[in-house]
């Protein structure tokens, strides 16, 4: 058998735009107790989580964020302008989102 020398690159899909994109590119939002959501910069937080691609972080607009979180869609957006915040080099320096 031929051994294959690339890794495996896990892949997760944006909640508002749809597009699959590699899980270190991607910001990850979590249930937290009270119902609401919580940015989860390591990734390794239990339960599902929902991701959101840095683009669509950047500029989300009001209806795609009220279609995916109902609700909680002016919480979500100010999470994801504080995560915006952090870059994937300042993330990758400190070791968010990579494998061990």
């Amino acid at each position: 058998m031929a051994s294959s020398t690339s890794k495996h690159v896990p892949l997760r899909r944006c909640v508002l735009c749809r597009a699959s994109l590699p899980k270190a590119e991607l910001i990850r939002l979590v249930r937290s107790g009270e119902g609401g959501f919580e940015l989860d910069p390591a990734g390794r937080a239990g339960g599902r989580g929902t991701w959101v691609c840095r683009s669509c972080a950047q500029d989300p607009t009001e209806k795609r964020l009220r279609q995916a979180f109902r609700g909680q869609a002016a919480r979500v957006g100010e999470l994801l302008t504080l995560a915006v915040g952090v870059t994937p080099t300042a993330a990758l320096a400190e070791g968010i989102g990579t494998e061990a």
